[in-house]
């Protein structure tokens, strides 16, 4: 009998007669990825972004970074509205430390849920008690780590994994009921927007799952086939129509009111980010950094074959669908390779391929049956591997000779803001204070509260390296700030500077403006759309500044679709207002200009005929 032909209730016998076991090989992983997470706990400098939109929601402002202007700078909607949520529920625990336990409990619940998920899939299928070594392998970095417990999104990636692979496999053994599964598939949408591509390689699984032969439908098999087998009218539509509705239709709802509240059909930080762009050569940098200070090439190697030979087994046993099940975790771990190779990685070290390596592990496990095989040597040196990595290999940057927050380096997030708090553990905001990110944000604070009411000010920080110096010039805006600053980090600056000060992110991740330049030359990576200040000098100071910068860029910013854009944004917002949105949102999201004043004036305003 073929895998497609096992009913569900024999494998749910084989499951309940055996799962101690299994239970007791999963220990391994979870323990060690979690014991790694709270001695590397931390709260990383980005995740201060989300606490500020999260402040302001709570607030009554809306999703928003500054008061006043719809910009969607947070680029994990899923995570930071379930934090914002929780955060309303138990406001005794704060922000900083909820995401912390968040990060914990996620990141236990995708190894659970991954682990449990390959154990099934080999029982079903005569492996005996299943060790899950490629779990074993990621716990073991400390990249892994780091981003468990950052207040970033990472942990809920892990658990969406772990879960839409551990729903595959239920789908596969039942022949029934994809509907759910679907949706959680669809749900990496919103996790992250290059995620997308991996919900569409899980749903790529799925659907071939639902179109073998013996597909049941909702119900168990013998209860429900007619009109879902293939034949009679609407019967395609249940079989392959429901899922993809299921999958689909939240995020095109979420994307819907992105583009009626933000007026534009991506995030902020995607264009920021140049998320489109092509820079191949830093990308298998990005890749290598990963691989080289944990050699992780090595073990990869060595499971390789044991992941080929099972392939080979099931697909000559003619069990087909095992195979497809076996392999969705990796051509989604591929697809998400493919795409941050192509895009030149991330500045951050590890954290935009830690999807795909934890999605690579879910396939490979060793059997039973396979410890008393030449495949023990191997395995043995996986496991030798293991305690070496988790014990001694660490990523650490080369010698930084410029503060320059553009050169072109991979960091080590955590070491770095240890070092630069002298906390060996910075979480709440107040460790941060040790830091020059967090003196500023404290001193623009206090700058804005002796700002007198009903008048704005502006500092231009010539220095983002130097304290500032709270010398204002008067502002004029119909945002309701009471100073703007011109920053070239926002997140920890942003939350203790408070609702009352809008940040001008110089490096345009919160940047209306920045966002939509032209990238000149490669720099690091995220971080290669500069602004300088003269447009914020353009835009909100009051009077007529002299300089033919500032007049080019208040020229730049009276002509279309820049104006419109802005008024969009800033404009009260209503039915009438998220109609336009919804409208302009293309020409919003795909207008572009040069970074310089004096050019893009000139591209806004007098365009070649």
């Amino acid at each position: 009998m073929t895998t497609t032909e096992v009913p569900p209730e024999a494998a749910t016998r084989v499951t309940r007669r055996s799962g101690v076991p299994d239970w007791v090989l999963l220990t391994a992983p979870l323990v060690l990825v979690l014991v790694g997470a709270w001695i590397y706990r931390w709260v990383d400098e980005d995740a201060f972004i989300n606490f500020r939109i999260i402040d302001n929601l709570l607030g009554g402002s809306g999703p928003v970074f500054n008061v006043g202007e719809r910009v969607e700078v947070d680029s994990d909607p899923l995570w930071m509205f379930t934090l914002a949520a929780l955060h309303g529920l138990i406001p005794w625990i704060t922000l900083e430390w909820l995401s912390v336990w968040l990060g914990l409990v996620c990141t236990a619940g995708g190894f659970v849920a991954g682990g449990r998920a390959i154990q099934r899939l080999g029982r079903y299928r005569g492996d005996g008690p299943v060790f899950p070594l490629g779990l074993l392998m990621v716990s073991s970095v400390a990249g892994t780590w780091m981003f468990a417990t950052s207040g970033l999104e990472m942990s809920m990636v892990f658990l969406w994994l772990g879960w839409s692979f551990l729903c595959l496999v239920r789908v596969e053994a039942r022949r029934s009921r994809a509907g759910w599964t679907a949706f959680l598939m669809g749900l990496g949408f919103l996790l992250r927007p290059e995620l997308g591509l991996c919900s569409l390689a899980f749903l790529a699984g799925l659907l071939l799952v639902i179109s073998a032969p013996g597909w049941v439908g909702r119900g168990r098999k013998g209860t429900g086939a007619k009109g879902i087998d293939g034949s009679g009218r609407g019967s395609r539509w249940g079989r392959y129509g429901v899922p993809l509705v299921a999958a689909l239709a939240l995020p095109i709802l979420v994307e819907l009111a992105r583009m009626a509240y933000y007026a534009q059909l991506v995030p902020n930080t995607g264009l920021a980010k140049a998320g489109t762009s092509l820079w191949v050569n830093q990308g298998f940098t990005y890749l290598w950094n990963l691989l080289a200070p944990y050699t992780l090439w090595l073990p990869l190697l060595l499971v390789a074959p044991l992941v080929g030979a099972r392939v080979v087994r099931w697909w000559q046993g003619g069990d087909r669908m095992g195979v497809v099940v076996l392999l969705t975790p990796l051509v989604v771990s591929l697809v998400d390779v493919a795409y941050v190779v192509a895009v030149g990685g991330d500045y951050m070290h590890a954290r935009l391929l830690l999807p795909a390596l934890f999605s690579l592990s879910l396939t490979v496990y060793v059997g039973a049956g396979q410890w008393k095989t030449f495949w023990l040597a191997p395995v043995g040196a996986v496991l030798v591997w293991v305690i070496v990595c988790a014990g001694w290999l660490r990523y650490q940057p080369p010698p930084v000779h410029s503060l320059n927050p553009q050169a072109d380096i991979i960091s080590n997030e955590r070491d770095g803001w240890v070092r630069a708090t002298g906390n060996a553990h910075p979480v709440n905001a107040s460790d941060y204070d040790g830091a020059l990110s967090g003196r500023t944000g404290r001193a623009l604070a206090k700058a804005a509260n002796r700002v007198p009411a009903g008048q704005q000010r502006m500092i231009v920080v010539a220095n983002a390296f130097a304290p500032v110096d709270y010398v204002g010039v008067p502002a004029r805006s119909t945002l309701p700030f009471s100073l703007v600053v011109n920053v070239p980090a926002i997140g920890v600056i942003g939350y203790l500077a408070g609702p009352k000060v809008y940040l001008f992110d110089t490096f345009s991740l919160a940047n209306p403006v920045g966002s939509h330049t032209i990238v000149v030359m490669h720099t690091r990576p995220g971080h290669e759309k500069l602004i300088g200040p003269t447009w914020m000098v353009a835009r909100f100071a009051r009077g007529v500044p002299r300089g033919p910068s500032v007049t080019a860029a208040r020229r730049a910013l009276s002509c279309e679709p820049l104006k419109g854009y802005l008024a969009a944004i800033t404009a009260p917002f209503g039915w009438g207002q998220a109609w336009s949105d919804v409208i302009h949102s293309w020409s919003n999201t795909t207008m572009s200009f040069s970074a310089d004043p004096v050019t893009a004036a000139r591209q806004l305003c007098d365009p070649p005929s």
